[in-house]
Formats: C-alpha cells, structure tokens, sequence
C-alpha cells in the first residue's frame, strides 16, 4: 500500500542514513584527531587512566627539569673543587721546593699568593642557581649543609611521592663567614682527619702535632679553620703556633720546621677534598642515571597512552572510504524512497 501522509520507505532509508552519518562523523574524528578517545564520553575507563598516565608524564618531566637544576648545581661545585684541589697541588709544591735552603722563598710565596687567590676567586664564584656550596656562612636564616637534591616520582595506591637523596655538603666546604659556625659532624671529622694525618709524633727526632683550633669561631671551612701546630726538636717543644689557617699561609719568613708543619696540613687538606669531590662526582652521577631512568618512564608512559586512547589510522582510514560509499548509497536510497508516491500520479493520467 502506497500513502501520501506516511513513507515508512522514506523514514527507513533516512534512519540508515543518519546511522552512517553518524558512524562517518565518529570515523572522520578519529581520523583527525588521531584518537579513538578523546572525551570519557568515549571511553570512561581508558580515558581516565589516560589522563593520569599523561598527568604523570607532566609531573615527570618536572622532575626532570629539577634534576637538571640539581646537577648543574653539583657539576658546579664540582668543577670549582677540583680547581681548588689543583692550586693547592700548586701550594704544596711551593712549600716542598721552600723546604729546602737553597731556594728564593720570597718568589715561592708570590706563587702561594697566587695560589690562594684563585683559590678565594674560585670558591666565591661558584655559583649556580643562586647558591654557593664552597663558600657560606652557616650562622645564615635557612642555611643547611645538607641538600636534599629530588630523584624520583612515584604514583602508588593512588598516592604520590617525590623522593630525594641527601648531599652532605660539610665534606668540601672552602670558606664559612659565621661568627660561630654551625655545628656540622662530617666538617669536625674531617678536620680531625687532616689534624691527624698532619701530626707525626715526636721521639727522639723531629715532630709536629696539630690539633683544631679551640677557640670560638677557629672552625669554618677548609680554608679558613685554624689549626694549633707545635713542633719539637726532640721529646721537648720547640716551638708553637696558636691560629694558623690555610688562606693565610705564608712561607717566605718560615723556618724549615714550619715549612715541615704547613705542608702536611696542606697535603692532608687535599686528600679530604679528594674525598669531597669524589662524593660530588658520585652525585652527578646518580642524577645522570636518574635522568635517565625519568626519560624512560616517560616513554613507557606514552606508549601506555598510545595503547589506550589511539585510533588504528590504516583501519580507520579504510572505514572512512566504506562509510563515504555508504552514505552516498543512502542517499540514493533516500532519494528512490521519496519518488515512490510519484507514481499514484500516474493513476490520475
């Protein structure tokens, strides 16, 4: 039965093609986009562990940027060390060739000023992100010799967590400009250490012992902490000196027992910043690897968010053609569906 007021043909045909329409908008979306899920409307689920993945992915990246911060710092302090490290070779040197009587001391000590002024240029001048780690003054508001450096995020139970590593910086201190220093255990062992290497314990023959400065304010850094040196000939003293610091040296008045004394508090000195260095060597390190190890969580990340939210180009693409052909089949079918009542005109001719 044919009706003028109801197609049931036409409403049919054009009920497919709003279906196809439908699927070709979804299809040519996801051509576009790239995306199979775009929106939760798309997904719920996969698009809501997408999104925390790719909030992680941003969290992360932060992180890496942090550590980046942190190990220039490092690298900073680091690279000064060691330039401290050389000109105190250079002072030790001095002090071996003014040990001996036959030499100008006069010229020797131009070159331990030399030394100790690069030395105060270096350790006032390594400076990274506004902080200085070779020169402080640990009496400052806020001030800490340790530096917690981050490392790691982490997302657990829904929960997450920045981690950090400690850097004890009290192991290569230079300078510290407090009135009364922090009291820092790592700084007070290590001066102990260079206090007992230096001392070589009197007999019969020649000696020197060296303990740290009991005064207040004699212990800063390695440059500036002052040591009680006492020399003796034979079981007796000989001589003593009460406040003798590194920045100060001076060798071109010494006798050859003093001589004797600065030299292994600088040779011990140096073997401590060794130590020093070697610790900010190992830091750099392990903010290398981390870096790293950040880079490669990232990556997962994104091939995680990938899997989840990402369209199949090539099959959506094939799609796309079949639904195109579709819809223009619609149409015809539409268009065949409508010219259907035409026909009763011919019952009228």
């Amino acid at each position: 039965m044919t009706s003028i007021l109801t197609n049931n043909s036409a409403t049919i045909a054009l009920q497919t093609l709003r279906s196809i329409n439908t699927q070709l908008d979804t299809t040519s979306n996801r051509v576009s986009t790239g995306q199979r899920i775009s929106s939760a409307a798309d997904g719920a689920a996969y698009w809501a562990i997408a999104s925390t993945l790719k909030t992680d992915n941003g969290s992360l990246s932060a992180l890496k940027d942090a550590m980046s911060l942190d190990k220039n710092s490092v690298d900073a302090a680091s690279a000064g060390l060691n330039k401290v490290i050389d000109q105190l070779k250079t002072i030790n040197n001095a002090l071996v060739s003014a040990s001996t009587t036959n030499t100008d001391r006069a010229k020797l000590q131009n070159d331990i000023k030399v030394a100790l002024d690069a030395i105060k240029n270096y350790s006032d001048n390594t400076v990274m992100n506004g902080s200085n780690w070779l020169s402080v003054k640990s009496d400052a508001t806020g001030f800490a010799y340790d530096k917690d450096l981050v490392s790691a995020f982490s997302r657990k139970d829904k929960s997450v967590s920045i981690s950090t590593t400690t850097l004890e910086t009290g192991s290569f201190v230079l300078y510290d400009a407090a009135t009364t220093s922090a009291t820092n255990t790592t700084l007070t062992a290590a001066f102990a250490a260079v206090a007992s290497n230096a001392s070589v314990a009197p007999s019969t023959g020649p000696g020197v012992t060296v303990a740290v400065g009991s005064a207040t304010g004699a212990v800063g850094g390695f440059m500036d902490t002052k040591y009680e040196i006492t020399m003796y000939g034979g079981s007796t003293a000989t001589e003593s000196i009460a406040d003798f610091d590194i920045k100060s040296l001076g060798a071109s008045d010494a006798d050859q027992s003093k001589i004797t004394g600065y030299l292994k508090i600088v040779d011990a000195t140096v073997q401590q910043l060794l130590t020093g260095a070697s610790k900010l060597g190992s830091m750099s390190t392990l903010l290398k690897s981390q870096q790293e190890f950040t880079q490669q969580l990232m990556d997962i990340n994104t091939s995680s968010i990938g899997s989840l939210v990402d369209a199949n180009i090539e099959e959506e693409s094939t799609k796309l053609k079949a639904l195109q052909t579709q819809q223009q089949l619609g149409i015809q079918s539409l268009s065949i569906a409508n010219s259907s009542s035409q026909n009763v005109l011919a019952l009228f001719r």
